[in-house]
């Protein structure tokens, strides 16, 4: 590395580093105490600016980054549907509060904690269990994507070694301060880290359009893709079934089902607040897949016209192999940017990945501890058994991510092997909430008939597709197929039972 790249390197990551810790020190302490509110859901007192800071911080991490950007080199314009969906989903749950704005009336710390007052204890215990499973899952390349990129970034060699190194330096760092201050540490710091990933991510494009200028940028994807660089309906890579199932994942699920945007709406003051936050969150939403991708786009237009004894690969990247695709974005930044500027966009990706690992880690490891460990043990309401056991799941699931970010060999790209591994929740999830909170005739047996029913979106896992001979079928076919079978399941078996009294299940349930 150059002495420029060190000295910005070295002082970007000390100022970070004194941020984070003024910034815990003044907002932490509360959450410590045994105070659950606190802990759960940051004293459920967010306002309008804090909570679109961390909704759009949990959602631009560095694995946001690396994906889209992937999307952007390996499919042109056309990739930019993505954010279209985004925007149109988010859209629609600031202006309907669909699923948000009910589930915060509820008053609930978890999601899977309205299972059981709708529901009954059972299913929140298997609605907690599928949702830990599919999100823990979701993480499994977080690690690896984020240490991979950052290594490309900088230049570093070392191969494997210096990824594996990274990785621990950067558990290790998000694991001390989630598991300190629990959400309120995690929104405290998403603020400091929102701030940076925008103005760092706008700076280097703006950087980099001096280098690869627009027209260039049109002119490779025109003689590279074709129509199919332009328009997701002619690409091969994606099509109608694709297009339509990022609306629904994209848009829809990221901001009303997912659980590390779901838990946010827990955390605002109140109902009118969550609906603006996610209304203006939709535009957040749109930029961070659109602006990767054009970072991605870019990238093509630069190593545009390489060539390499690799058919399809770029000279620069070659060396990559599998992985070039993925890193070819922070391959062209730490070329096309002065080194003063790679150091510091290196600890603005350093922030995104904190970002997103802080929110993650908390949110699985809290459904866990609230919502398995709790009911099965009976200590729900013991505050600081529900912190401590919290705190091992934090650093249990990040070991499994370690672990996980090391063999896991599957051959779809980062984003759709998201898509698929978080279906898993996703598909069952989206019809046990929306169910339960807009048709009174669901029942519980319908609910775990639902759950059931969504494990089939594991087929659509790259390896699990291979072993049982569909590798012709998309993941989208396979998402929408889960989701009809669960919602099929869940109607049928609701129809089936006796018509629930709610309000008697919620008594018992708590």
């Amino acid at each position: 590395m150059s002495p420029a790249l060190i000295v910005s390197l070295s002082i970007g990551a000390l100022v970070y580093a004194l941020a984070l810790i003024f910034i815990l020190r003044r907002t932490a302490g509360a959450a410590t105490e045994g105070n659950l509110a606190e802990y759960f859901v940051s004293g459920r007192n967010v306002g309008l600016g804090t909570a679109i800071a961390t909704l759009g911080a949990t959602e631009i991490g560095l694995i946001t980054i690396a994906y889209n950007a992937q999307k952007g080199f390996n499919d042109g314009f056309a990739a930019f549907h993505i954010g279209a969906a985004a925007f149109v989903g988010c859209l629609v749950v600031g202006l309907t509060g669909f699923v948000v704005a009910p589930l915060r009336r509820t008053g609930v710390l978890t999601v899977p904690e309205y299972y059981g007052q709708r529901y009954g204890q059972e299913v929140r215990v298997f609605g907690a269990v599928v949702m830990a499973l599919g999100g823990i899952l979701n993480m499994g390349l977080f690690l690896k994507v984020a240490a991979l990129f950052i290594v490309a970034l900088l230049g570093l060699e070392g191969g494997s070694a210096s990824v594996n190194a990274l990785m621990v330096v950067l558990l290790v760092t998000a694991v001390a301060y989630t598991a300190y201050g629990g959400m309120r540490s995690v929104i405290a710091t998403d603020v400091l880290q929102f701030v940076l990933i925008i103005v760092g991510l706008s700076v280097a494009l703006v950087v980099v359009l001096q280098v690869v200028q627009w027209d260039e940028a049109v002119r490779a994807v025109s003689q590279t893709k074709g129509q199919a660089g332009f328009d997701p309906l002619a690409a091969e890579s994606f099509g109608l079934t694709y297009v339509l199932w990022m609306v629904l994942v994209a848009g829809v699920v990221s901001s009303a089902i997912w659980p590390t945007a779901l838990s946010r709406a827990l955390c605002i003051k109140d109902e009118p607040t969550v609906r603006r936050a996610y209304l203006i969150s939709s535009l957040v939403f749109m930029g961070r897949m659109a602006l990767p991708a054009f970072i991605g786009v870019l990238a093509l237009a630069y190593f545009a016209g390489q060539s390499s004894e690799q058919a399809g690969l770029p000279a620069k990247l070659a060396d990559y192999g599998d992985e070039a695709d993925l890193v070819a974005s922070a391959v062209m930044l730490s070329e096309a940017l002065p080194p003063w500027l790679v150091g510091l966009l290196a600890i603005v990706m350093f922030a995104s990945f904190m970002s997103t690992q802080d929110g993650y880690l908390f949110c699985w490891s809290s459904v866990i501890s609230r919502d398995i460990v709790g009911p099965l043990t009976g200590r729900t309401d013991d505050a600081n058994f529900q912190i401590l056991a919290t705190r091992i799941g934090i650093v249990l699931i990040a070991l499994y991510e370690l672990y996980w970010g090391l063999i896991y060999q599957g051959r779809e790209d980062i984003w759709d092997y998201l898509a698929v591994s978080g279906a898993i929740y996703f598909c069952s999830g989206i019809v046990i909430l929306a169910g339960g909170l807009y048709w009174p005739r669901a029942t519980r047996r319908g609910a775990i008939a639902a759950l059931i029913a969504g494990f089939t979106a594991v087929v659509g896992l790259g390896p699990v597709k291979q072993a049982l001979g569909l590798g012709d079928v998309s993941g989208p076919v396979i998402g929408f197929t889960t989701i009809a079978l669960s919602a099929a399941a869940f109607v049928i078996f609701s129809l089936l039972d006796e018509a629930p009294a709610i309000e008697e299940e919620r008594s018992a349930a708590q």
